[in-house]
């Protein structure tokens, strides 16, 4: 009675311990969209405008890799497209939209980097589509080689301790049953 009361509340915890992370970890963080993205202003570190969205760019997991950010562009013509990857930029709603309609935001993208240093981030070209789409693959298949692996650990490790666990809840009842006759 005591061995099966103490297994029920250790899975209990456990239980309520996965739920919390999962809980935790799909937390809405806000939407956007990237119909409403394409266009926005970019300013640098200074408030300075220094271009425009030009596209967003998505990794396997379809979340946002980069942006195509336009600079320098004088009346459509001498611009040139840069990549800003995901963690230089954030983005904000603007400050004068007034739209009540939730499929027409204004939003603005912020870099915490100069104007000379947004000019001199990689230039968004074939050879940098080539190479990162190349470093992207290799880390992907890395990453579900370490994810097999670290779950193949994870099965034997809960294995082992469940089965201790057990064990340890088996002698505990055994030593109560013995004390109580």
């Amino acid at each position: 009675m005591m061995r099966t009361s103490l297994v029920r509340a250790m899975g209990l915890s456990l239980a309520a311990g996965s739920l919390a992370f999962a809980l935790s970890a799909n937390a809405a963080e806000g939407l956007y969209s990237a119909d409403d993205l394409m266009d926005a202003e970019v300013y640098d570190r200074s408030g300075e405008e220094v271009g425009e969205v030009e596209d967003i760019l998505m990794g396997n997991d379809m979340s946002v890799h980069s942006l195509v950010v336009k600079t320098g562009d004088v009346l459509g013509l001498a611009g040139r497209d840069v990549v800003a990857e995901r963690g230089s930029f954030t983005v904000r709603m603007a400050p004068d939209d007034d739209s009540d309609e939730f499929d027409d935001q204004d939003y603005q993208v912020h870099m915490e980097a100069t104007r000379d240093e947004i000019k001199a981030l990689p230039e968004y070209d074939e050879s940098w589509w080539n190479q990162t789409s190349q470093s992207l693959q290799q880390a992907w298949e890395n990453t579900k080689d370490i994810s097999e692996s670290a779950w193949e650990n994870t099965k034997q490790a809960t294995s082992s301790a469940w089965y201790n666990i057990k064990e340890g809840a088996r002698e505990v009842g055994n030593e109560i049953e013995e004390a109580t006759n």
